[in-house]
C-alpha cells in the first residue's frame, strides 16, 4: 500500500502543477503565462503574434527592438508581469531591419497608333544671317507620355533649336512647339530636306521639310553708329557683323543669279552707302535713305570677289565694312 502512493505522488504534483499554471494569466486552452511572454500576446486572448510594433501583456507595453528579413516582418517584445524579452524574426534572404516597397521605372511603351506629327508649312525660304520659324504639332492618337523632338542632318552653316525639344501629351490635346532654323552668313545656298523627328517609347516617326538658303543677305547699320569712337586710323569694323562678312557663292553666279545684298538703316538718322564696285552690282547709293528704313538701292552682286563698303555721310571709312564672296567649288 505504501509502495502505490509513491507511485502516485509525482503524477499528483504534476497534476497539480497544470492546474497552478492555467490559472496564473493563462487562457482557456491552458497555455502558461510563460508561453505568452515569449510569444508578445496579451494575457487575455489568443492569436498570431503581429508582425511589428508593439504587444501588451498583463497591462505593460513591451517595445520591439527586432530586426526584419526581406519577408518584411519585424520582430516584437512584451512584457509580462515587469518581465521583458526580444525577439528577432529572420528569413532566408532578409538582412535589413526593415522592408520597403518602391516603384519600379521603365521606359515607356510605343504609342499603339502613329501620332499626328505635322509642319505647319512644307517648304521655308531663309536668308543668310537670319532665322527661320517652323511649328511642329503632335497629336497623341490616344498616347500618353512624353515625346522627344529633334532634327535630322543640317546642311553645314544651318542650326535648328526647338523652344520645346520635348512635349508631354495627354492622349487627346495636339501640342506644338517652334522650330528654329538660323543660317551664318558662310551657309551654302541650295534647296534641303530637313527631317522632323518625334521619338515616343523608343519608336521615332518622321516628317520633312524643304528648305531653301536664299543667297540674300541684309546688313543692318547699328544704332548709334556715328558714336563708336572710330578715327580713320582706328575705324571700327565690326559695326556690321563679321569682318569680312563670308558667303558662298551660289553655283554659276551670274546676273541673273547673284548674292543679293539688303541694308537696314536701325540707327536714328539717315545714311548713305559708299561702294565702287557698280559693274559688279555693288555700287554708291544714289542718295541717302531714311532712319529705320530699307535702302532701296538693292545690290546684286554677279561675280565672286571682295566688296567694300562705308558710310559716305561720315566722310570717311570710320565704320568700313567688307563682303567677301566665295566661289564655289
Amino acid at each position: 500500500m505504501r509502495t502505490r502512493l509513491l507511485t502516485l505522488l509525482p503524477a499528483l504534483a504534476l497534476t497539480a502543477g497544470l492546474t497552478l499554471g492555467a490559472g496564473c494569466g493563462g487562457d482557456e486552452t491552458g497555455i502558461p503565462t510563460a508561453y505568452h511572454r515569449s510569444t508578445g500576446l496579451g494575457s487575455g486572448g489568443t492569436g498570431a503574434p503581429p508582425a511589428s510594433g508593439s504587444s501588451s501583456g498583463n497591462g505593460a507595453t513591451g517595445s520591439s527592438s527586432g530586426a526584419s528579413g526581406s519577408s518584411g516582418a519585424s520582430g516584437s517584445s512584451s512584457s509580462g508581469n515587469g518581465g521583458s524579452s526580444s525577439g528577432a524574426t529572420a528569413s532566408s534572404g532578409g538582412s535589413t531591419g526593415s522592408s520597403s516597397g518602391g516603384s519600379s521605372s521603365g521606359s515607356q511603351p510605343p504609342p499603339t497608333t502613329p501620332l499626328g506629327l505635322t509642319l505647319g508649312q512644307s517648304m521655308l525660304d531663309v536668308q543668310l544671317l537670319a532665322t527661320a520659324t517652323l511649328e511642329v504639332s503632335v497629336a497623341p492618337n490616344g498616347y500618353t507620355g512624353t515625346v522627344d523632338l529633334a532634327a535630322g542632318t543640317l546642311p553645314s552653316g544651318v542650326t535648328a533649336a526647338f523652344d520645346k525639344p520635348t512635349l508631354t501629351l495627354d492622349g487627346e490635346t495636339t501640342a506644338t512647339a517652334t522650330l528654329t532654323l538660323t543660317t551664318a552668313t558662310s551657309a551654302a545656298p541650295g534647296t534641303v530636306t530637313v527631317d522632323v523627328n518625334a521619338t515616343a517609347g523608343g519608336v521615332t516617326q518622321s516628317t520633312a521639310a524643304m528648305v531653301t538658303v536664299q543667297s540674300v543677305i541684309t546688313l543692318h547699320i547699328p544704332q548709334g553708329v556715328n558714336d563708336t569712337g572710330a578715327t580713320v586710323t582706328n575705324p571700327n569694323t565690326t559695326a556690321y557683323g563679321p569682318y569680312p562678312i563670308t558667303i558662298v557663292a551660289p553655283q554659276g553666279i551670274s546676273a541673273s543669279n547673284p548674292v543679293t545684298v539688303y541694308f537696314q538703316n536701325d540707327d536714328d538718322v539717315s545714311h548713305e552707302i559708299h561702294a565702287d564696285d557698280q559693274a559688279q552690282g555693288f555700287g554708291h547709293d544714289p542718295g541717302s535713305f531714311g532712319a529705320g528704313k530699307m535702302d532701296p538701292y538693292v545690290r546684286k552682286v554677279n561675280a565672286a570677289g571682295t566688296y567694300d563698303f562705308y558710310l559716305h555721310d561720315q566722310g570717311a571709312p570710320l565704320t568700313p565694312g567688307r563682303v567677301f564672296i566665295q566661289a564655289t567649288q
